[in-house]
């Protein structure tokens, strides 16, 4: 088995073995997951419409911490990926997502395992359709969550965050794979202003710069994301695309309306969604969407429309 996915569940085993755990029941890990399902139906422009069932990367994951000494803390997580559908994706029912093991302190905190790429994090909710058919992942090619990785989130200093992240896949020795697939990214909050900077290096392929702003007016929210991209493996050149997005809550109900175009996934992509959401509660709503897909290759042109039900837990 391989160590890095391995090390959540050793960690578990640790805790359920230590005499504190009987004692102190805050140190036990905690169970959560997202169920997401729509009914959608899809209307190419050049072939017959169809509808069905979807999962949204519905999931199911173990997390906790354990104080190890004063100012240090063990943190852990193994989190998969499921599909209520029945449908399996990748020839299995299970994928793996966020699953690492790591240390917090005065330092900041230092993970290892498989998890989001600072490119891929710096986002921080602009892409408001995420995991759905509008997701900015059908458009740009930064969307990561690699195998292998060491990964550092500095404190909070002035306002600013700094994390870095680099692929120890066992190629080369570890001070080559410090600077061979990397991906680091600053960011700035000031209240309800948020804007980063990230540039990947050789991850998966691409170099990549990415930047991203955010601001928030009481129930307004605003965002807008540019991405420029090269990949080592075509002959294509820099590629760039750009996303902007906006949400108004109105007490339960959240309106939402975002629109992008790259050429990084397919030439001419553009792509269009609006969504409205309900809240039924703190746990779980029910929304309806709309997406409208075009590029230069018109045969991949699709209109989806769906309903669905989100409950976490």
């Amino acid at each position: 088995m391989n160590m890095i996915k391995a090390c959540p569940l050793c960690a578990l085993a640790v805790l359920s073995c230590s005499p504190a755990v009987a004692q102190d029941t805050s140190l036990l890990p905690s169970f959560y997951g997202r169920l997401n399902i729509t009914a959608v139906h899809n209307q190419p422009k050049h072939q017959g419409s169809d509808s069905e069932f979807v999962s949204n990367a519905s999931r199911i994951g173990i997390e906790g911490s354990l104080p190890v000494s004063k100012g240090l803390t063990v943190i852990y997580q193994a989190e998969y990926q499921v599909n209520p559908d029945n449908r399996p994706f990748g020839n299995r029912t299970l994928t793996q997502r966020n699953t690492y093991l790591g240390v917090e302190g005065g330092f900041g905190t230092l993970l290892v395992g498989r998890n989001d790429t600072p490119t891929k994090l710096l986002q921080n909710r602009i892409d408001l359709f995420n995991d759905l058919d509008g997701d900015i992942r059908t458009l740009v090619v930064s969307e990561n969550r690699p195998n292998d990785v060491l990964h550092y989130i500095s404190p909070t200093i002035g306002g600013f965050v700094f994390s870095y992240a680099a692929l120890l896949d066992g190629k080369d020795v570890l001070r080559v794979r410090l600077s061979k697939n990397t991906s680091a990214s600053m960011t700035y909050t000031d209240g309800p202003f948020y804007a980063g900077l990230s540039v990947d290096n050789n991850m998966i392929n691409n170099d990549v710069l990415r930047l991203v702003t955010q601001y928030r007016m009481g129930d307004l929210q605003l965002g807008a994301l540019y991405e420029r991209s090269k990949n080592s493996k075509n002959t294509r050149g820099t590629q760039a695309g750009v996303f902007v997005s906006a949400a108004l809550t109105m007490n339960k109900y959240v309106l939402k309306a975002q629109t992008g175009m790259s050429d990084q996934r397919r030439d001419g992509g553009r792509q269009t969604s609006l969504g409205v959401d309900y809240n039924l509660n703190g746990d779980s709503k029910v929304f309806a969407l709309a997406t409208l897909r075009r590029s230069d290759n018109h045969a991949i042109d699709n209109d989806q429309f769906g309903a669905g039900f989100e409950y976490r837990f």
